[in-house]
């Protein structure tokens, strides 16, 4: 009777499926994916295995969000997910072992289910997830979409938050190190939170404007002003950037010692061993921090939007937003240029925009 039944589900998830000969199928509910079917051995006959995998891959919290758009899925296939990248490597994925893996995701997460890489490279049903999460892939009108939940943190909803909480299991000294610099640094204190990109978003293609030191201080002086911030809380990879809040704001800057650079240094150039693992590491703790701050003020990016993701309060932010820059060859020099002309020639204005009210997951 139990051989009937663990058939009859089995023949249930191949309908789903829709398996096709050449090993490439689509199924009812994501017709509009390239799934692909792989056949690793004859274990686990009766499980069907989602195989998560992005290479090269792109910024932490971008992988991190693509992993929660393909569990939301793997969900709804009804099937038993895993993360690989090893196999398939990322930006932080290290030469050697990092906590005894050489599983990137492994090095600040844990599985996202009971079974191990080698139990699903050795059974014999097994998906492969595809490289796009929604019908359109990266679309430029997220707004248009009617899969706008695909993209960006700030898209993503209750679906999406209850996912996190069941599969995402955030490494303990990750959350210790975040709680216990909380826990001494903001006790009793209104904390404001910024978190702006500099380095090489000031030249990358197709990315938003980093903020001007201009910008950046008549932002911070207004919101200080208008809501009597004790601390600020500095999230950048630019040390330039930090060098100006220590210089303007002096004892009130709080941050932790991860991995910065300059606009000249790309972030991941290092021989350390650990180094891109260290970067990782700095988003994750900067991430963690951020979601505890009072109110938190960025340019456009994914780590401010996943702290407000993964916050379980109403989270006031306000926004620096100078658009979005061209193709890399105009890229190269237009924020130098911009920078330096006044705003009715086409430079940066010094404003931004608050938002006061927003949904609770």
């Amino acid at each position: 009777m139990l051989n009937y039944f663990r058939k009859k589900i089995q023949d249930k998830r191949t309908k789903i499926l829709n398996l096709k000969k050449n090993n490439f199928f689509n199924s009812n509910k994501f017709n509009y994916l390239n799934l692909e079917y792989k056949n690793f051995g004859d274990k686990n006959p009766n499980k069907f295995f989602f195989i998560i995998r992005r290479t090269p891959g792109a910024g932490f919290f971008s992988n991190l969000n693509f992993v929660i758009h393909n569990l939301y899925i793997c969900e709804k296939l009804k099937m038993i997910p895993v993360v690989d990248m090893e196999n398939y490597h990322t930006l932080y994925n290290c030469k050697i072992k990092i906590d005894n893996s050489k599983n990137a995701w492994n090095y600040y997460f844990q599985n996202v289910s009971n079974y191990s890489l080698k139990d699903v490279y050795t059974s014999k049903n097994v998906i492969m997830c595809d490289n796009r999460t929604s019908e359109k892939g990266f679309i430029k009108n997220l707004k248009n979409s009617k899969f706008k939940y695909f993209n960006g943190f700030q898209y993503l909803d209750n679906r999406h938050k209850n996912i996190f909480k069941k599969y995402i299991k955030i490494k303990k000294e990750f959350l210790n190190f975040s709680n216990n610099f909380v826990n001494k640094k903001f006790k009793n204190k209104k904390v404001l939170g910024i978190c702006f990109r500099g380095s090489d978003q000031k030249k990358s293609g197709y990315q938003p404007y980093t903020p001007t030191e201009d910008q950046m201080l008549f932002a911070t002086d207004s919101l200080i002003k208008k809501y009597k911030f004790d601390k600020i809380y500095i999230c950048t990879e630019d040390i330039d950037y930090l060098n100006f809040y220590k210089k303007n704001y002096g004892d009130k800057v709080l941050y932790t010692n991860s991995i910065r650079t300059t606009d000249k240094i790309d972030l991941f150039d290092s021989k350390n061993t650990k180094h891109r693992y260290k970067i990782g590491k700095g988003n994750l703790i900067d991430m963690l921090i951020l979601s505890k701050t009072n109110h938190i003020l960025f340019a456009t990016s994914n780590i401010p939007y996943a702290a407000i993701f993964y916050s379980n309060k109403k989270f006031p932010y306000s926004i620096i937003d100078n658009g979005m820059k061209g193709n890399i060859f105009i890229s190269q020099f237009s924020w130098y240029v911009r920078k330096r002309l006044p705003s009715f020639l086409g430079g940066f204005k010094k404003e931004f925009r608050s938002f006061n009210v927003l949904k609770k997951y």
